[in-house]
């Protein structure tokens, strides 16, 4: 399996141990504040959370994946969902829901045999897929993101 970390994060700005060192927003609730002396837009925050879903999708196309389960679901203010526990998402219901999961409306992880796509603190996002993706990655760089060689914390695989 191929795994990446897709964010908005330079690594170049990483330090030494992989910390970022630069003040950046982080979350949807950081609309309105300032980093670096320039306020971060709701147009700014929907640009963003719109480049991760539409390269998390390219991910999954250019793969071949057709659909992801939702497993682990933390639903703590009880939205309505249109989904649940196990069920199975198209490549389509997928990219409607990267949105809640990004705004942090809930949160759980979606997998499938041989790709998942994990959403973390932070705003960052792991992609894992069964064959590399050099499309994805180019489209990635091309809207403003970084992908890097990661493997994702949330993986069954990293917490064995």
């Amino acid at each position: 399996m191929f795994q990446y970390r897709v964010t908005k994060y330079n690594p170049a700005d990483r330090d030494a141990h992989g910390a970022y060192t630069r003040d950046e927003w982080n979350s949807v609730n950081d609309v309105g504040r300032a980093f670096d002396g320039v306020p971060l837009t709701e147009t700014e925050y929907l640009r963003v959370e719109s480049a991760y879903i539409t390269v998390a999708l390219e991910f999954l196309r250019e793969s071949k994946v057709t659909s992801l389960a939702v497993s682990g679901l933390e639903n703590h203010d009880e939205a309505a969902l249109p989904f649940d526990e196990g069920t199975r998402l198209s490549v389509g219901q997928v990219g409607a829901m990267l949105g809640g999961l990004l705004q942090e409306r809930f949160w759980c992880k979606l997998e499938g045999a041989s790709s998942f796509i994990h959403v973390g603190y932070d705003y960052y996002m792991y992609v894992g897929v069964p064959v590399a993706c050099p499309k994805a990655a180019e489209l990635a760089v091309s809207i403003g993101l970084f992908v890097e060689p990661f493997q994702s914390p949330y993986s069954a695989v990293a917490a064995a």
